[in-house]
């Protein structure tokens, strides 16, 4: 384990100054605090907070790799996100006054909290496989999806909950923001549905790629990075048109899982079969190749 990077060290003291910001964000309006004075405390909050954070992440030493090898510790950065939403949803059933600021506030806290939380996740899981993934690789090559894959249902989910969190903004009286959201999710997702724009993955841009090392396969999306262990792949297969890389997760087998490669985009397939066959050898577990 080696010290984190100034990145880290940088992710790690903003992500903790929003989280704690937005806590005496939200305890400042239930104890009935002014506006001006929360604009007085909560930019120096975020600020001492943040730096605090910076000095720990760079005395902690392997602390990205301990959060990245962990799932339940990389869902951990989510938990402040998902516990602001549900002030934000029980306001109702409590004596919380949920007025308009308390509603724009909590929502503003779930947003960058759910954010920083993210990046805080991506990074520590991607230097988590830079850790396990050091040596050089035995192959390489691009990877364009084969199968039709599309990213419809997550982006719908995430307009859903927009137009969900505008229902709850109009039912707590909110009429600014509310309807704004309401439509705008609704927009978004007819716009997608009727192809108005399209959400593909486009290979001209910067274009994912896969990477075979002795610890298993690294799926590079830049900024979302993958690892899939050799005791998670069951096989390969070469045909005509795709390479598929056969494999389990949370102990299920299902094609969903599947890494599935369009055959046209690399350079030569049979050569990344071979070095597949090979770095699983050396991973002590034989895969199964099929043609």
């Amino acid at each position: 384990m080696s010290d984190p990077d100034i990145g880290f060290q940088a992710g790690f003291g903003f992500y903790l100054g929003i989280v704690v910001t937005g806590v005496v964000a939200i305890a400042g309006l239930l104890a009935d605090a002014g506006t001006a004075a929360l604009l007085g405390i909560l930019p120096s909050t975020v600020t001492a907070v943040a730096i605090v954070g910076h000095l720990y992440a760079r005395r902690a030493r392997g602390l990205p790799e301990r959060i990245g090898r962990s799932r339940w510790r990389r869902l951990a950065c989510y938990a402040p996100a998902a516990a602001f939403t549900a002030v934000l949803l029980t306001a109702g059933f409590t004596p919380i006054d949920a007025t308009g600021r308390f509603v724009v506030l909590t929502v503003a806290a779930i947003v960058l909290a759910g954010v920083s939380g993210f990046g805080l996740e991506r990074m520590a899981k991607n230097r988590y496989v830079d850790a396990l993934t050091a040596d050089e690789p035995a192959a390489t090559w691009t990877w364009q999806r084969s199968g039709g894959w599309s990213g419809e249902p997550i982006y719908t989910v995430i307009m859903a909950f927009m137009i969900v969190a505008g229902l709850v903004s109009m039912w707590q009286g909110e009429w600014y923001l509310g309807p704004f959201w309401v439509v705008y999710g609704a927009v978004m997702i007819l716009s997608r549905h009727y192809d108005w724009y399209d959400l593909e993955e486009n290979p001209r841009w910067n274009p994912p790629e896969i990477r075979v090392h002795e610890a298993g396969l690294v799926v590079d999306r830049s900024f979302w990075t993958e690892f899939v262990p050799w005791e998670t792949v069951d096989g390969v297969r070469l045909t005509d048109d795709e390479l598929v890389v056969e494999r389990r997760r949370f102990g299920l087998e299902s094609g969903v899982f599947d890494l599935r490669c369009d055959r046209a985009v690399i350079e030569d397939a049979d050569a990344v079969v071979e070095a597949l066959e090979r770095a699983a050898r050396r991973g002590s577990r034989p895969v199964e190749m099929a043609d």
